[in-house]
């Protein structure tokens, strides 16, 4: 099974999960990210601020080493798909299969539109969101067992 999450600009939130939900270990999942608008990155592999985050929560070996754009191959690789906004769900809309997939819109704000002062405040809250939101996915999919991942001993 394949998640894929997905942002602007691949470089905060949709990383920030993918590290999250990789972290997780679970047989069989493949975890991916990719942004609708990677040109605006400005060439930065991620954002400071995630960065962070990842280095707090002892994520960094869950990430990709750099952004992906979303592309119609991609998402149609994809059984779950996680969008953060609405506005990336209709970005991809044409290239869903809802027969086959399941989708997800989490409107989980990006912190462009934030005061660069509280970003780091704001990404750490971000990922506490993306962390319950995705381990309730994890659940709903059926592949935690009691907390755990299926396939591991309680």
């Amino acid at each position: 099974m394949t998640v894929h999450f997905i942002c602007t600009g691949n470089i905060y939130r949709s990383r920030l999960a993918e590290a999250y939900c990789a972290s997780k270990g679970v047989p069989g999942l493949r975890v991916l990210s990719s942004g609708i608008a990677t040109r605006l990155n400005q060439g930065i592999p991620i954002a400071a601020y995630a960065e962070r985050v990842l280095h707090q929560q002892r994520l960094q070996r869950f990430v990709t080493r750099s952004w992906r754009q979303t592309t119609a191959e991609l998402i149609r690789a994809s059984d779950v798909v996680v969008f953060m906004e609405r506005e990336h769900y209709r970005f991809c809309m044409a290239w869903l299969d809802p027969v086959r997939q399941a989708i997800e819109i989490w409107d989980i704000p990006d912190v462009s539109q934030v005061n660069p002062a509280e970003q780091q405040q704001e990404a750490e809250q971000t990922f506490r969101l993306i962390r319950r939101r995705t381990d309730r996915m994890l659940a709903a999919l059926s592949l935690y067992n009691n907390g755990k991942p299926n396939g591991t001993k309680s």
